[in-house]
């Protein structure tokens, strides 16, 4: 599985810092989870002590090695849990751990004389290859690539073909092990910053003839001056593609700022020619930085991979941003899925599960595409550690944090039971989960994914709020209409919750839960999302949805240096203000659909029912044909609306994600001897009629 960063000093004409990382152990080992990890670190994790002022003891990487896990980074000391005695033990650079009891391996103990940046399971799943910036291993020369046994961390057979810098990433893939840093000749051969080796005798291989070159940003873009070479990589589950990132502006010879897919064939290695991008070609913050792309890690299912920046906060940039591309997309353009911005803070590694997206670093928000080291319009705390939507990269509930954040989490490891954290701070939440510098948190005790089922025909249509001719601005009781698609049944009166529903704007449904806007009474009245339950027959508490304000977050200091207190507290975003002129809103697989007043556009924001996180950017899906909305819902691949000119149902496709071109009247209104369907909130109920 997936887990790697790791920061290095480079020099330069400014002092850069540089990720690297770990890699997988096989292309096929990625971990799909159906659930959202719990917000509760468990206790069966080790404790990295801190034993120097000067340096920072941090995790690096980590990997899944038979039943142990493997952590490796900058450290000389680990303590066990209390549960297994408590014993300290020296550990240089790398130790091993059992998952189920947390207890330190006793025998794994090999002496390196440098940092670890990468590790990877051997196949045989009793042996790990480490990689990194030593050069000794147990007091005998070994260059910066070895392969050691977990039974008492001794050399194996292997021998690496020598490479003259740091090994940041590895692979085992295809009965090779893919190796990516910051050298130019591996074996005394020129490769420029990737080779592949024989995974058994370390021989190099001549399947890996890609070579990088060129500084991302320096001399022409920038006086930040690192090493030109690949900082992470991942190697697709089928093992057919290998998405790569690091300092470098062109790669055998093709121009690839940044980024590039490599098409693993069955001879040889090779650029893919027909995917490239110019997003990162930015320089952003280049006095600092001469790259700034830091992890790399591809979805379970292969179908995308996702990217985690530094950078700073520049508009216009993926600069301090989590990203999601197509990793067989076709175009010399290639726009990532999606992009969801920390706003000035970097993301230092990512790990893919299927159920989410995960992000640490020393992110303060996250959804924050409108702020500069302060939260903008949408933004939500996120301490340190973030969760997204793997559909739209809008952050979901899952905020443990850690604080003080430090330099960052640096690395992510998923496994079948959970997901474990490595970073060079001791807490998790505001200093309440003690936990040096290794978390683990479970899927036992997680979240399972929300239910966004918005109901099908036939069905009660719920129109809360009616607009009558007489009553234009509504009245405020509900009545179900059962509605077939074709045939209308009778109205029958519904509860009201004790909601003004003439008050709402727009509402649907997802599983047993209604969202709706509302006037919020602790804000003035200024209106809000809310959410209930809703069984047909009685409604749940109202909650009002503002995870901007995040109730443990929201008064503690991120502990900033700008000689102000900032605190993690978010900011609404614009869409609030916008819902007084809601004429019809509808979800439909992460997207909420909305249409205002004085426009004809049909809008849409990226939304997460789990945390209820709108996203900052409206896109217009249509400039036209919506002017006339009073209340809409989706089903059976049509989009539903009244018309507030005449209060008739009308009818359109609506296609993965578009409407089609021609409404049609699916039900008359009054003056046509039929219903009137204006509503200020319309949606299909929870269960048949």
């Amino acid at each position: 599985m997936h887990a790697r960063v790791r920061k290095l000093g480079a020099a330069g004409i400014s002092a850069v810092l540089l990720s690297v990382g770990v890699a997988t152990g096989t292309a096929t080992a990625a971990v799909t989870q159906s659930s959202i990890v719990s917000a509760v670190p468990g206790e069966q994790t080790p404790q990295i002590l801190d034993t120097s002022a000067s340096v920072t003891e941090k995790v690096l990487a980590m990997a899944q090695v038979g039943n142990r896990i493997v952590v490796a980074g900058d450290f000389s000391q680990v303590q066990d849990t209390t549960a297994n005695g408590g014993a300290t033990y020296n550990r240089s650079y790398a130790f091993a751990f059992d998952p189920a009891t947390g207890a330190v391996d006793p025998t794994f103990a090999p002496v390196l004389n440098g940092v670890v940046n990468t590790v990877a399971a051997g196949a045989d799943g009793a042996s790990v290859y480490l990689g990194g910036t030593f050069t000794q291993l147990n007091g005998v020369a070994s260059g910066n690539l070895v392969q050691v046994s977990l039974a008492g961390g001794v050399r194996t057979a292997f021998r690496a073909a020598p490479l003259n810098g740091a090994v940041n990433d590895l692979a085992l893939s295809g009965g090779r092990l893919f190796v990516g840093g910051l050298f130019t000749t591996a074996g005394g051969v020129p490769h420029g910053g990737l080779a592949t080796l024989n995974a058994a005798t370390g021989a190099l291989d001549g399947y890996m003839g890609i070579d990088v070159a060129l500084h991302h940003n320096y001399p022409d873009r920038g006086t930040a001056n690192a090493l030109v070479g690949v900082e992470n990589f991942d190697v697709s589950p089928d093992g057919t593609r290998m998405a790569v990132i690091g300092n470098f502006r062109q790669a055998d010879g093709l121009v690839r700022d940044q980024i590039m897919m490599v098409l693993l064939q069955s001879t040889a290695a090779v650029v893919d020619p027909n995917w490239k991008t110019t997003g990162l070609a930015a320089a952003c913050n280049s006095a600092r930085f001469d790259s700034y792309v830091r992890d790399v890690a591809f979805a379970p299912d292969g179908s995308y991979f996702a990217v985690g920046n530094t950078g700073g906060a520049y508009r216009g940039t993926y600069c301090d941003s989590l990203t999601t591309w197509n990793p067989k997309a076709v175009s010399q353009t290639v726009k990532p899925r999606w992009v969801s911005y920390a706003g000035g803070d970097t993301l230092f590694s990512v790990a893919v599960t299927g159920a989410a997206v995960y992000a640490g670093g020393h992110q303060r928000w996250m959804n924050n595409d409108f702020g500069a080291d302060a939260a903008g319009a949408g933004a939500v705390p996120r301490p340190g550690l973030s969760a997204h939507d793997p559909r739209t990269g809008i952050p979901l509930s899952w905020n443990p944090g850690r604080n003080p954040r430090g330099d960052g989490a640096e690395a992510l490891l998923a496994t079948s039971t959970g997901l474990y954290v490595g970073s060079d701070t001791d807490y998790i939440g505001n200093r309440q989960y003690l936990r040096p510098r290794l978390a683990y948190f479970p899927l036992a005790g997680g979240s399972a994914l929300p239910d966004e089922n918005t109901g099908t025909l036939p069905t009660d249509v719920y129109l809360a709020g009616r607009q009558t001719p007489t009553a234009t601005a509504g009245v405020s009781d509900v009545v179900a209409r059962y509605f077939t698609g074709t045939g209308v049944g009778a109205d029958t009166a519904a509860p009201a919750g004790g909601v003004d529903w003439s008050r709402a704007r727009g509402a649907f449904m997802a599983g047993n839960t209604l969202f709706y806007g509302y006037p919020n009474p602790a804000a003035n009245n200024a209106y809000f999302l809310y959410r209930r339950t809703f069984d047909g027959v009685t409604f749940g508490p109202a909650t009002v949805i503002d995870p901007y304000d995040d109730p443990y977050w929201s008064t503690v200091s991120t502990g900033s240096s700008t000689g102000v207190t900032v605190l993690y507290r978010g900011a609404l975003p614009a869409f609030y203000g916008q819902l007084p002129s809601v004429t019809g809103v509808f979800f439909q697989n992460g997207r909420l659909y909305y249409t205002r007043s004085g426009s004809a556009a049909l809008y849409y924001r990226s939304f997460s029912v789990d945390s209820g996180v709108v996203g900052g950017v409206e896109y217009a899906v249509t400039s036209g044909g919506f002017s006339d909305v009073a209340g809409m819902f989706v089903a059976g691949g049509s989009l539903w609306w009244a018309a507030q000119s005449n209060g008739e149902l009308r009818r359109i496709a609506f296609v993965s994600g578009f409407p089609g071109h021609t409404p049609v009247t699916a039900s008359p209104g009054p003056a046509a001897g039929g219903r009137d369907w204006r509503a200020r909130a319309m949606f299909l109920g929870p269960q048949p009629h």
